[in-house]
């Protein structure tokens, strides 16, 4: 049996998400896979598993307490070097016909559990002094888009907690590193007449884990990916 570092990726089901199980497997990282699609996750977890890999798999939704605790216990026995914080949902609508239970929905998914998750897991990183937090963005985390007020909110406060946690990283030689992404060939973005210019998952996951080397004289904090073609 392989042994090496651990990485746990949340919405690791399909997108941007299963091309980083993928990346990450071949590098040799035992990895606790996230998601909501079981039959999905156990096709991941049995290509990891020829490998000669760890892997474990948490089926549920990030809103629910009894997922954050499990990723929380399993992330603490597996010892994890990396978490990255991949499970979003998108919404597009023009903000007078968005509903109550929808804003909530997208603030909870993309800023609330994410929040949450790392509370639970940042120990774990204090007490080995070392550790990554990798945050997928957008730049909606920074930008504003037209129907997208509710989705923006959710990012723009993102942006501005993993701003604020870099402080206590420092302290504790634990890196945070936002990545802002333009749009990706994934889900979602159905629909685009220009999906064909989008990143694509594969390449946007090879640079990610690049950006997960540990470098002994410089620190990562943010990257942008934007698309070569419009």
């Amino acid at each position: 049996m392989k042994t090496s570092k651990t990485v746990l990726i949340t919405g690791s089901s399909k997108g941007l998400g299963e091309a980083l199980s993928q990346i990450f497997a071949k590098n040799c990282y035992n990895i606790i896979l996230h998601g909501r699609d079981i039959v999905k996750l156990e096709e991941i977890k049995k290509q990891i598993l020829r490998e000669g890999l760890l892997c474990d798999v948490v089926v549920g939704d990030i809103l629910e307490n009894s997922t954050l605790n499990e990723l929380a216990m399993l992330s603490d026995s597996r010892d994890i070097d990396i978490f990255i914080n991949n499970a979003a949902v998108y919404l597009r609508k023009p903000f007078n016909e968005t509903s109550e239970d929808e804003i909530r929905n997208v603030l909870n998914t993309n800023l609330i559990a994410p929040i949450l998750l790392i509370k639970k897991i940042f120990p774990i990183f204090e007490r080995k002094k070392s550790g990554l937090v990798l945050n997928i963005n957008s730049f909606a985390g920074k930008n504003a888009g037209d129907g997208e007020s509710i989705y923006c909110a959710s990012k723009h406060g993102l942006k501005g907690f993993m701003s604020s946690l870099q402080f206590d990283a420092n302290r504790n030689s634990v890196r945070v590193i936002d990545v802002y992404l333009g749009a990706m060939n994934t889900q979602m973005v159905e629909g685009r007449k220009d999906i064909e210019k989008c990143i694509h998952t594969s390449e946007a996951a090879d640079l990610i884990y690049k950006l997960c080397e540990e470098y002994k004289s410089l620190r990562i904090n943010e990257v942008d990916l934007l698309r070569r073609l419009y």
